[in-house]
């Protein structure tokens, strides 16, 4: 039978310790990006929507001033 040193023991308490560290903050990173990348997807469709209502808007623009000028 082999006998560890503690200093082994500890090491090994102190690895495990420190991967449990690290998993938890890869989840934690992991769940920051997921919520700034769900941000920014949601703020690229506000501007998706508001530039496509900008364009609009110049679209219902221009028919009102060509009406007007055929009404001249």
């Amino acid at each position: 039978m082999q006998v560890h040193r503690p200093s082994t023991f500890i090491f090994l308490i102190f690895t495990a310790g420190s991967y449990e560290l690290e998993k938890d903050f890869v989840k934690k990173k992991m769940k920051n990006y997921k919520k700034v990348n769900a941000e920014l997807k949601i703020e690229r469709k506000k501007d998706a929507i508001q530039s496509n209502d900008g364009s609009i808007h110049l679209y219902e623009d221009e028919q009102k001033s060509l009406r007007g000028s055929s009404k001249s």
